[in-house]
């Protein structure tokens, strides 16, 4: 995917401000990424097996597989 320019004015712009000053996001593109996150979330548009997270627990798990991603185990005790 290409970049994409996109100007905010009036309440979306204002949104996308509030959303950094208050801390959910630090810039401008999370706060772009999180509301179409949220949205996919509310409409399910896209499948769960290719959501961002499936795709990403995918990946790690695989990771961990193939011995790219260390892990370490914990007992109850510990947590």
């Amino acid at each position: 995917m290409g970049n994409l320019n996109i100007e905010l004015k009036g309440y979306t712009a204002q949104v996308v401000d509030l959303m950094i000053k208050t801390g959910f996001v630090k810039t401008k593109t999370e706060a772009l990424r999180l509301a179409l996150f949220e949205f996919d979330q509310t409409h399910k548009l896209v499948p769960d097996e290719e959501t961002a997270f499936s795709l990403t627990v995918e990946r790690i798990l695989s990771d961990v597989d193939a011995g790219k991603e260390k892990t370490k185990r914990f007992s109850l005790s510990e947590l």
